[in-house]
């Protein structure tokens, strides 16, 4: 025994020491600890911060976006995602809703192709407030581009969201369409087809159901004026009325409705440079 001692005793200092440096590390990291993170969305920052402090879990904002739907400084995305087991002190990355939208270039869009100039429109996070038409031998093409009613120039600065009226060119005679069917499209539906058939939407006379802005917005088309028809042609800019109902069963689109051939003017330039 005793000749086995001075080979034992490094042996057990060398294992209490593992042993030790096990047991600091497990409660340094807290291995057997995990926190549920929880929901932020809709929270402001504040909150947000107090939520996750109770948890011993850290807030830090990485980007901020714009939209209406939402309540400005409030949480719109976070990551870890809410329910995730994480340790003690983990970051949990937040994007709020900017109090503002960015600012952006306006785009030069005169002598694009209506096409063109919508698709720049989309990419940018401007939207389309009227189609106006004017006489020009290049049809469909942009002559003019203004922002509530004055003519507003390329790299001007203006807010992400905002609304462009787009000048376009009917032809020397004043091209004609043919009336999309609107019946069974949603409201956001209807806009995509009257931007690609060179027309506007007139009123919302009615909209059975609808008791709130959500009703409203998957709400179905089920009547329009003047009705959809191959032979009824109308002037490039004209508006259809539209009648909703928030009862959307049996009302579906026609099959190919978001198909842009489909409303395709034989007369228009699609694609002048």
């Amino acid at each position: 025994m005793k000749r086995s001692l001075p080979i034992l005793a490094p042996v057990a200092v060398a294992l209490m020491l593992l042993l030790g440096g096990w047991a600091y590390l497990r409660a340094y990291t807290r291995h057997d600890t995990q926190m549920r993170v929880p929901d932020l969305s809709g929270a402001s920052f504040a909150e947000a911060e107090a939520l996750l402090a109770k948890r011993d879990l850290v807030a830090v904002v990485i980007d901020s976006v714009y939209t209406q739907d939402r309540p400005k400084g409030s949480v719109v995305d976070q990551d870890p995602d809410a329910g995730h087991e994480v340790k003690p002190g983990r970051k949990v990355y937040l994007v709020l809703n900017a109090n503002q939208p960015k600012m952006i270039d306006m785009p030069q869009l005169v002598d694009l192709s209506k096409r063109q100039a919508l698709s720049v429109l989309e990419i940018l996070g401007l939207k389309v407030r009227e189609l106006q038409y004017k006489p020009d031998p290049c049809i469909d093409c942009v002559i003019a581009q203004l922002y509530k009613g004055q003519p507003i120039a390329s790299d001007e600065r203006i807010r992400r969201g905002e609304t462009i009226t787009l000048v376009l060119g009917s032809g020397e005679k004043g091209a004609r369409v043919p009336v999309p069917d609107l019946i069974g499209l949603t409201s956001a539906d209807v806009t995509l087809v009257l931007n690609m058939a060179s027309l506007n939407l007139g009123v919302v006379v009615d909209c059975v159901g609808c008791n709130s802005a959500a009703d409203s917005s998957f709400a179905r088309v089920r009547r329009q004026s003047p009705a959809a028809s191959a032979n009824n042609r109308i002037a490039l800019g004209s508006t259809i009325d539209l009648w909703l109902t928030a009862d959307t069963t049996g009302l579906r689109p026609a099959v190919g409705w978001n198909d842009p051939a489909r409303y395709a003017n034989s007369d228009s330039i699609h694609d002048h440079p």
